[in-house]
């Protein structure tokens, strides 16, 4: 006879309840225990026995700690070196977009619509929560045309905000980068363009 999922889950709790009760129990008596011996003890052993405890335990502690904080910097710095060929494969190809009419270098639709699909699924897996946002927000803005007919700097700014968030990803503090900053690197009249914006 199968049991409910309903029943099988209260069974999983009661037992998982058991379980913390029965381990809480047995730190309880091994604890009481080790105080009735020391209790026992004459009190410079004791006070010994106590110090030796205190050492080991900092420094199990700190092998510990110092093993978890490795193995975290590890995990980052795997996903740094994989994350880093992502970015730098969107800015190169938005460059080649952007640049493209006066280099003669410009993608065709087919390069384009391939590049959105390759750089989406890697994004998905090694992009970090902001930069998927900021990739989702300027993807929106790209494909609603209405939109880019009634606002076309709109679209501008959104590849700003998503290079301002990459640049973040990556350590950077973006602290003295204004509105503009970084599309005035490619975009020789952006200072007039939002101005006109906001006029």
């Amino acid at each position: 006879m199968t049991m409910k999922p309903k029943a099988r889950q209260t069974l999983s709790a009661m037992l998982g309840f058991v379980l913390l009760a029965a381990f809480a129990y047995g730190a309880f008596v091994a604890v009481r225990a080790a105080v009735q011996v020391l209790a026992s003890l004459n009190s410079d052993i004791a006070v010994a026995t106590i110090a030796a405890s205190a050492t080991a335990f900092v420094s199990v502690l700190s092998i510990v700690l110092g093993k978890a904080y490795e193995a975290r910097a590890l995990v980052r710095q795997q996903h740094r070196e994989r994350k880093v060929p992502v970015y730098e494969d969107l800015i190169k190809f938005m460059f080649r977009v952007l640049m493209g009419p006066k280099t003669d270098d410009a993608p065709t639709e087919k390069e384009v619509l391939q590049f959105m699909s390759d750089f989406t699924q890697r994004i998905m897996v090694w992009g970090s929560d902001e930069v998927l946002a900021a990739w989702v927000r300027w993807r929106r803005a790209a494909t609603d045309a209405a939109d880019l007919e009634a606002n076309p700097m709109r679209l501008m700014l959104l590849y700003e905000q998503l290079i301002l968030t990459i640049r973040r990803d990556l350590g950077h503090r973006n602290k003295s980068l204004a509105t503009g900053d970084v599309l005035a690197l490619f975009v020789n009249d952006i200072d007039q363009q939002l101005k006109g914006k906001g006029s």
